[in-house]
């Protein structure tokens, strides 16, 4: 059996991620997934408004909800801000693992250029909706977000405060 790893910002963590997370186990060789969260020391930004150790706790609500908790390893990452040797610290920091599963282009190319492991990606599962873009974007406007979250997210984020934190971090100052 492999073990998986699986990549993404998480954020916010979505219904989108769960399933993405339950093709991932559905798969007959993989039997643990590493789950990797990038930008892990970037909060308080528009793109990234949590941060790392709430992603950390967020995507830990949605595996204690969804599945067994001890086939999972939850880690966040930092940016590089050198992409060429990104993943060589995202592998340094993970335990072993034989499949990477991603969409993005970019980490498919430097992962491919760094390894020989297997590179999959995922089908996405109603991205117009499940997308952290969107549901921040829904969150600012006030509109409907919550049903694209799992109910462990919203109540997380609505601890962290984390509408106002959106809306506050999407202000100008001029």
């Amino acid at each position: 059996m492999k073990r998986a790893l699986y990549l993404g910002r998480f954020n916010p963590p979505h219904y989108g991620h769960v399933e993405a997370i339950k093709y991932i186990l559905a798969q007959e060789d993989i039997d643990e997934v590493i789950i990797l969260i990038g930008s892990g020391e970037k909060a308080y930004y528009p793109k990234n408004p949590f941060t790392g150790g709430e992603r950390v706790e967020m995507i830990g609500a949605i595996i204690r909800e969804y599945f067994d908790i001890s086939k999972f390893y939850i880690q966040a990452i930092p940016d590089s801000n050198r992409n060429s040797i990104w993943p060589a610290h995202a592998i340094d920091l993970v335990p072993p693992f034989d499949v990477i599963f991603t969409n993005n282009p970019l980490v498919q190319e430097l992962f491919k250029d760094l390894t020989t492991k297997e590179i999959r990606s995922i089908p996405l599962n109603n991205r117009k909706e499940w997308s952290g873009k969107e549901i921040r974007r829904r969150m600012l406007e006030n509109e409907n977000w919550r049903e694209f979250v799992p109910p462990a997210v919203v109540s997380l984020i609505e601890k962290y405060d984390g509408i106002n934190r959106i809306k506050k971090i999407n202000q100008d100052d001029y």
